[in-house]
């Protein structure tokens, strides 16, 4: 409830500080543009913000999705083959610190303007917090536990569905509260470079033409959109929790 109270406060006091900046302050609209001018600008252009929000909220969940396929088959893997972990963990340290901006421009040059790179771009983002998560809630079953399934000659499938996985929910869960939000980032830091369409491209388009009353309403677009996804996974990390004690 506390959490509902901050964000509510949050949506009151933004505006108000926003409009008692241009109001007392009065900046160039270029660089702080009134709030009226901006809303102005999601109203009229309405339709073409929402279908770039759609490009842009496609491209993160197809890219979101493969990041969560992918590490959780690795750490699946890591779990029962060990070495594959010490084996593959410089490839990973050196594809997680090359900078984004120059793997989106390597991406396009190689595959077009076309989903993929932006995809791809989110599949970076997102994929080593889930990793890292689940891979630590995977190895923190409780041995206790863990020997008694053994001592009753539990099949490792069994012990994975009744056991592991069950413990290493909640660090995967938790997650995705960093990791679903990065992948909308994602997907606009890979529409930058050569894109015809997305919030990214808008946000290029807009600073090309120095249009400051759409270059914050694009802003403000992306970062409701972020928002929304945040509170969507806290939402429903907060059923399952509910759910998983009332089953007890």
């Amino acid at each position: 409830m506390k959490e509902r109270w901050a964000y509510l406060i949050m949506f009151v006091t933004l505006p108000l500080a926003w409009m008692s900046i241009t109001t007392f302050l009065q900046p160039e609209p270029m660089i702080f543009p009134p709030l009226g001018l901006v809303l102005e600008v999601i109203r009229n252009d309405f339709v073409s913000l929402a279908y770039h929000t759609g490009v842009t909220l496609g491209e993160a969940l197809v890219g979101y999705a493969l990041a969560n396929v992918i590490a959780i088959a690795l750490a699946v893997l890591y779990l029962y083959l060990p070495s594959s972990e010490a084996f593959s963990t410089p490839w990973l340290v050196v594809i997680k610190n090359v900078p984004f901006p120059a793997v989106a421009a390597i991406l396009v040059v190689t595959m077009d303007d076309t989903i993929w790179p932006k995809v791809i771009i989110v599949v970076l983002i997102c994929f080593f917090p889930i990793l890292a998560n689940l891979s630590k809630g995977l190895r923190s079953v409780d041995s206790v536990l863990l020997d008694r399934m053994q001592s009753i000659a539990a099949s490792r499938w069994t012990i994975f569905r009744k056991v592991r996985w069950p413990a290493a929910v909640p660090y995967y869960m938790a997650a995705h509260e960093n990791a679903f939000t990065a992948s909308i980032i994602g997907a606009i830091v890979g529409e930058w470079l050569f894109a015809q369409k997305g919030l990214g491209y808008l946000i290029v388009q807009a600073t090309t033409d120095y249009r400051g009353d759409r270059l914050y309403a694009v802003t403000l677009i992306s970062s409701i959109v972020s928002i929304f996804a945040y509170l969507v996974v806290r939402g429903i990390e907060s059923w399952w929790l509910k759910r998983k004690d009332l089953s007890r």
